[in-house]
Formats: C-alpha cells, structure tokens, sequence
C-alpha cells in the first residue's frame, strides 16, 4: 500500500494556505495584546506557538476542535499585580486579556476566558486561537494562570515536549510527524475515542523510540500502523482501550488482504480505520495481468494546495 499511504499522508497535511491563515490569525492575537501590554513595537518576541502548530501535527480536513495553542508573554508587573490579588487573581488576568481582545476582534463568534486561557472563536470557525497569558521565567519556563477551584498560579513547560518532538522527528527522518498525523486522523475519525493530543504525541515519541528507530518508507507505513497499536494496547488508558484494539484488529485484516494481494479490500479496512481522506483501491489486480497498476481515489482533491 505504499502508494496509498503516499497520497494519505498528503491528504491530511495542511496546505500552505491554511498554514497561512493559521499564522494570521494568532499573530493577530498576540500583536493586539503587545500594543495593550507594551510600550515598544512589537517583534514577535511576547508570543510562544506551542502544540499541533508549532510541531505541524495538526490535519485537514479542518475541525473546529482544532485550536491554535499560543503563549502571551505578560510583563513582570502585570504578573505580580494579579498575583496579590485576594480573590482570584487568574480569573481577573483573563478577564483583562479577554477585554483588550474584543477591542479588536468585534465581529468573531465569541470571546471566552476559561479555565487557564482566553478563546478567539472567528466566523469562519477555522483556526480559532486559544491564547494562554503566562509570565516567562529566566529558565525558559512560565507560570500561567489558572482560575479554576478558586485560582491559583501553575508551572508550565511547553518546550520540552517541543525539544523531545524534535530531536525525534530528526532521527525518524519525519515519520514522528506523520505517524502522529495519521494517528490523529484516527482518533477524529473515531468518535468515542478520548484520546488528547498532548498525550498522543508523547506516544509516539515513546513507541519510535523503540521501533523504526530511524524512520521507515511509505511501504512499511501499514507495519508502522500495526505495531504502533499494539504498543498502545498495551499502556493506553483503559478508556481508550477498546477503541485502539478495534484499530488493531482491522490494520491487522488490512495487512493480510494485503499479503493476499487484494488491495481493493484492504484500503477499505484502512478506511474503517481513518476515514475518507484514505485512498479507496477500485480493483484488484486481475489473476490474468498481475501488474501493480492501481487505480483508487483521491477523495481529498478539493482541498490540495500542495
């Protein structure tokens, strides 16, 4: 299936323009809040990207579960003022952040502070940024607040997973990158299947580092898929349990259509597994002409860029 899981890894990567519209968005942001922060010019240098974003995990097509994650770097100042705030002071620096906000952004959805950030939601309902105020440490950490169970101020670190993505993805020649893609693409495509992002990638990382050490071409991709659910099988939560060996069994089905050279039959497990964005193999090679000219569908063309 090595041509299949060429095109799939291509059909869910974002597409130049979306990468753009993502960067708009969340620079946005953050410009605003450094001109209502700061008395300089802004540089870039008061933002962090981190997340799906900032690693380029994140998938097509588009969801509006799919946020921008994006550090604001608040001022030393503004830090300790709402930190001798007597009554929850995070909720009050949220609540700040937000109001600067809707100075600039009048005709979104909605603007929401919860819990540890401040919500964009845009009209067209793509690309909505999750803004986390958070004071940078000279560690390279941050405190960030959290206005839950009456406040308090919590420790963040963003770049180590960032570092550990990395470092992995240099020494998997890319396959950290996609593997996490497609895994992601399972999870959307599977409903029940609670299964966070963070969390996710931390796998990935883990399970590479044991297996296709130095990454594997797109022929092995099928392997790749398969072992990286038995690994999950075997240290996921139990409430994904179910989910990942329902996975397994049909990317081990799959692989045996595939030895059995039915490729019709296999794409269409590996759909059950990842949905449309996965080419669909129209016909299998007849017994009378053995070639490996496929014919299969690209259910995704409306949306490539690249």
């Amino acid at each position: 299936m090595k041509t299949e899981f060429k095109q799939f890894a291509e059909n869910i990567r974002l597409t130049d323009n979306q990468e753009d519209d993502a960067k708009t968005k969340y620079k946005g942001v953050c410009k605003k809040l450094h001109t209502s922060y700061y008395n300089k010019s802004y540089d870039g240098g008061t933002k962090f990207l981190f997340g799906s974003y900032k690693t380029k995990t994140n998938v097509r097509p588009l969801t509006e579960k799919q946020d921008v994650d994006a550090i604001f770097k608040i001022p030393k100042e503004t830090y300790e003022k709402f930190k001798n705030y007597t009554s929850n002071g995070p909720a009050a620096l949220l609540q700040e952040v937000k109001d600067y906000l809707k100075e600039k952004y009048t005709t979104t959805d909605k603007i929401k502070a919860w819990g540890k950030v401040v919500l964009v939601n845009f009209i067209d309902k793509t690309h909505n940024v999750e803004v986390l105020p958070a004071y940078e440490k000279d560690d390279d950490t941050f405190i960030i607040p959290n206005s839950e169970n009456g406040g308090s101020w919590d420790k963040f670190d963003p770049r180590k997973q960032i570092s550990d993505f990395l470092s992995s993805n240099s020494t998997t020649n890319g396959l950290t990158a996609e593997l996490a893609r497609m895994i992601k693409t399972w999870v959307n495509n599977t409903s029940s299947c609670k299964y966070k992002s963070y969390v996710l990638l931390t796998d990935v990382i883990k399970f590479l580092q044991i297996h296709f050490t130095t990454g594997a071409d797109y022929s092995e991709y099928s392997d790749v898929v398969k072992c990286f659910f038995q690994y999950l099988k075997n240290s996921c939560d139990e409430d994904i349990k179910s989910n990942v060996e329902t996975a397994l069994n049909r990317a081990i089905k799959a692989i045996d259509f595939e030895n059995e050279d039915k490729p019709e039959e296999a794409s269409e497990e590996w759909r059950k597994i990842f949905g449309l964005e996965f080419p669909l193999v129209k016909s299998n090679p007849s017994k009378e002409n053995n070639s490996n000219t496929r014919v299969f569908t690209n259910p995704s063309a409306p949306y490539g860029y690249n």
